[in-house]
């Protein structure tokens, strides 16, 4: 059910019991990682990434077999982040949102789910206030409320989103690819204004260019000149990469500052496939 990918560590001190730094966690039906994030200097300590094999399952299984391969998630923390990556998520302006509608915009467009709990955060996006929407297996948001302290809960969304904004460097159009395994987040901004931003289920490279093609011809991205900015699961000099540059003429890789990592690289992992994990903001 559960299967350990990659587990990096670095001093132990850092999150030993009741210690005060904080944990991270991105949790979807296919995927789990959880990263340590020093108190004093912010860099990250200690990365574990898991692969979740089957859908619909009981989260508790899955964290009872999360809980006896990890070094992490036995430790106490100063304060836990959640980030919930699911695709039942909407984007409403502040103008259009009130808490007791925000359930109204996720059944229209997903349908309805008696088993869920809605939750919305708000964003503040190059100026422009927006509501996140976003719905989280009601098992599961019990399960984390009881055995995580001090928690706070956002979508990945509303975390990719804040690092833009926090970068300050989305002029003229972009695409941003956060790539995970047979799952992609695509968002398209165009001058600071956000246009699109979806998950993407894939099985093949062919899959990825077709949904990139399809999205830079909707929203008049121009192959040659626009650049596309991917992170997570693109190998430099793969077949994902040289594929999609036969059609994007800018692509780039984004990757994390050596200066923010606490633990020794391991060269059969990239780093770069743990970016859209670290560049979250809360």
């Amino acid at each position: 059910m559960v299967q350990k990918i990659i587990g990096l560590f670095g001093d132990n001190q850092l999150y030993t019991h009741f210690n005060t730094n904080s944990l991270f966690v991105e949790i979807s039906s296919h995927h789990f990682a959880c990263w340590v994030k020093e108190e004093s200097s912010e860099r990250i300590a200690a990365v574990e990434h898991f692969k979740i094999e089957e859908n619909n399952t009981d989260w508790e299984d899955v964290f009872y077999e999360l809980r006896k391969q990890s070094a992490l998630l036995d430790k106490s923390f100063n304060k836990t982040n959640i980030f919930y990556n699911f695709n039942e998520a909407v984007l409403i302006p502040a103008y259009k949102f009130n808490a007791g509608n925000a359930s109204n915009y996720i059944d229209l467009m997903c349908g309805t789910n008696d088993n869920t709990v809605v939750k919305y955060d708000s964003i503040n996006f190059f100026g422009e206030e927006i509501f996140n929407t976003y719905r989280v297996d009601a098992a599961l948001s019990t399960f984390i409320q009881k055995n995580f302290l001090s928690v706070q809960e956002y979508h990945c969304y509303t975390g990719t989103l804040k690092e833009i904004n926090k970068e300050q460097k989305a002029d003229g159009d972009i695409i941003y690819l956060n790539l995970y395994q047979n799952k992609l987040i695509v968002l398209v901004i165009k001058n600071k204004k956000l246009h699109l931003i979806q998950t993407f289920n894939y099985t093949t490279n062919e899959d990825v260019l077709y949904y990139l093609l399809n999205i830079a011809d909707t929203y008049k991205i121009a192959p040659t000149a626009d650049p596309i900015i991917a992170s997570g699961m693109i190998e430099e000099q793969g077949n994902l990469l040289k594929l999609l540059q036969q059609h994007f003429l800018k692509i780039y890789i984004a990757t994390t500052n050596s200066d923010a990592i606490a633990f020794e690289n391991n060269v059969h992992y990239p780093i770069q496939f743990l970016t859209p994990f670290f560049n979250l903001q809360v």
